[in-house]
């Protein structure tokens, strides 16, 4: 009987994307010089996730911070500038806030990563999270995530989010669409690599 190791059996992982080696997305990469600082909290169930788009930002951006976690420290965040991107009734959207003048190189940006219901538990257990002012993102088409389901229409991936948000506050679409692509060729490969017909018959609305 032949015993292969589970260390040979593992698939080999870039460990800069932290992607299998076959998906890496490092070669789509480029950095862009955002003007706001962008921390992201992310929940610990999606940190090691293969279809995950956080890990797209903190590679691209310069200006990005990434904390994995489920209760954070508000003396690591300058809650008198400071804001949440959150959706609500009282959120500003950031097309507003961009021409509001309340903005200074110094504003920090707070995003979510993760589902719905583990971002909606990040902000329930992290009260300090929950005085922040929210701020809201305008889209006219929907997530191009098409091989993840959302229960929001108006639901994007964190990526996605993330170039939303800095296009409108930066009032600069063009500087941030190397965030998508690399977004997309991450999903092209994804569903290429799907037996034929499963994109077709699970994904696809009809």
């Amino acid at each position: 009987m032949t015993i292969i190791s589970e260390a040979v059996t593992k698939r080999a992982r870039c460990n800069r994307c932290l992607k299998a080696s076959s998906a890496c997305i490092c070669k789509t990469i480029q950095s862009i010089s955002n003007i706001y600082h962008l921390h992201i909290l992310q929940d610990p169930s999606e940190e090691k996730k293969a279809l995950g788009t956080a890990r797209i930002l903190k590679l691209s951006l310069t200006n990005v911070q990434l904390t994995v976690g489920e209760k954070f420290n508000e003396q690591d965040f300058d809650l008198n500038n400071s804001y949440l991107l959150f959706p609500g009734d009282d959120a500003l959207d950031a097309q507003s806030l961009a021409k509001s003048e309340v903005l200074n190189p110094n504003s920090q940006f707070v995003l979510l990563d993760g589902s719905w219901k583990k971002a909606y538990k990040l902000l329930m257990s992290n009260p300090f999270l929950q005085n922040l002012p929210k701020v809201s993102i305008l889209a006219d088409e929907k997530s191009n995530y098409r091989i993840r389901k959302s229960p929001r229409a108006d639901g994007f991936s964190t990526v996605e989010a993330g170039y939303y948000l800095l296009s409108q506050l930066e009032e600069n679409t063009e500087k941030f669409e190397p965030l998508l692509k690399s977004f997309e060729f991450m999903i092209d490969y994804q569903i290429a690599q799907m037996p034929a017909g499963i994109y077709q018959k699970n994904y696809l609305q009809k």
